[in-house]
Formats: structure tokens, sequence, C-alpha cells
């Protein structure tokens, strides 16, 4: 496995369980990720719109809502991926998943998934939570009033 493996799953993961991840992926080839690598991108998406909340608006580094719709989107691979694998082995990625979703839950507030269905053009029938949810606070809670 060429990506580095997040700690919390060092231990959960044999080389058997990479090999059948790695063989599931959504989309074949050697460049596409795995369920691993859409989980850790998931993460790494949910930690920076975190640390963003603590830049003000005006700094150009921090993501805007449409950055925001890119990382639900991303949630959305990562759930495809899963689907993709055996359920056992599925539970002990979802295990690992469930940690940035508990994450992002903490930041953010229940939403009627109107404003993200509009940024990101898609209807939201039958979208799962992470489309309903939006940032409490930060540069993405700004730009998110203005719709």
């Amino acid at each position: 496995m060429m990506q580095e493996l997040p700690s919390e799953l060092r231990t959960t993961l044999s080389d058997a369980d990479l090999a059948e991840i790695a063989a599931n992926k959504p989309k074949p080839g050697d460049d596409q990720p795995d369920a691993l690598g859409l989980a850790t991108a998931w993460e790494h998406h949910v930690a920076k719109i975190d640390s963003d909340r603590a830049l003000p608006w005006s700094d150009r580094s921090v993501w805007t809502e449409h950055d925001l719709a890119a990382a639900l989107f991303m949630r959305d691979f990562v759930e495809n991926a899963l689907t993709r694998l055996p359920p056992a082995l599925a539970d002990k990625v979802r295990r690992y998943v469930a940690i940035t979703d508990e994450k992002f839950r903490s930041f953010t507030a229940d939403d009627s998934g109107e404003r993200m269905a509009k940024i990101a053009g898609i209807d939201r029938a039958g979208k799962s939570w992470w489309w309903f949810r939006v940032p409490t606070s930060g540069p993405i809670a700004q730009d998110l009033a203005r719709y």
C-alpha cells in the first residue's frame, strides 16, 4: 500500500484487508483512491474546514462554501467506496470514518440542505445527513449567510 495508513487503522487492518480494499476501488486504476484514500481525504477536508473557522473571511487561504460542497461530495465518495467492500471490512473502515464524521458534527449544525443543494447543483432528495449540516462559525458560515 502506497499511502500512509492512519494510526487508528494500523492495528485494525490486516495485509489481506488492505489488499481487499485496494482491489475494490470505486474506479479502476493505480492512480484512483480506494476506500482508505477517500476516508483520509474526507478527514483532511474536515480538518481544513474546521481550522479555517479561526481565520478571518478576508484571509485568502480560507475555503468557501464551494469547498464545503466538494467536501460533502467527498463524503459521498467515501460512502460509495464502503458499499463496495465486504460488510465486515466496511465496518472496520466505517469506524475510522465515524471519527471524522463526529468531528464534522462537532462544529456544524443541522440545516435544511437548501443552500448546499443550490451551491452544489444537486437535488437534496435522498442525500445523506452530511448534506444537511453546515459550520456554525467561520468564513464558510459567513458565505452561507448570503444565501
